[in-house]
């Protein structure tokens, strides 16, 4: 007869687990939860917010090819601001390296060839709608729904 593990059932085995039933990942000792309770205790950097800001912004700007000196150096070329609406980035604003999709295909990668610019949350929105329904949209606006009541009126 077997006991529960975690919320799983296993044979022949007691639970030793510390933490709560049917959690994901591995499982821990009480004795390893302890040791990890007191390192992020004595290493609360870790932990703080402006670090983590900062190391996300690093892998940010690695996944797509950039150094942070050539991420500096694109933030001033465009003066600080966002490269589509022109708006001046805020202290502390996400900041989106855009670059072209068709080039690479890997989710939040590029290959740094393909970078185009610095960008806002709006316009790095608006950019991804536009790009992926740019023939539509053009093919609308050459052709507007109006003008066949015009032509139908003539």
């Amino acid at each position: 007869m077997g006991q529960e593990l975690c919320g799983k059932w296993m044979p022949r085995k007691k639970t030793t687990c510390a933490r709560t039933p049917g959690h994901g990942g591995p499982c821990k000792t009480a004795e390893n939860m302890d040791r990890n309770r007191l390192y992020n205790r004595d290493h609360p950097h870790r932990e703080s917010p402006e670090s983590r800001k900062k190391s996300n912004r690093k892998y940010r700007i690695s996944s797509y090819g950039l150094t942070q000196e050539l991420f500096d150096l694109l933030l001033q070329a465009q003066q600080n601001a966002c490269g589509m609406c022109h708006r001046p980035f805020e202290e502390g604003q996400l900041i989106h390296v855009d670059h072209d999709h068709a080039c690479c295909r890997r989710r939040n990668r590029s290959c740094r060839e393909c970078i185009r610019g610095l960008l806002c949350h709006s316009c790095n929105i608006a950019l991804g709608h536009i790009e992926r329904r740019y023939a539509m949209a053009r093919a609308y606006l050459d052709s507007p729904p109006f003008r066949l009541l015009a032509a139908a009126a003539a």
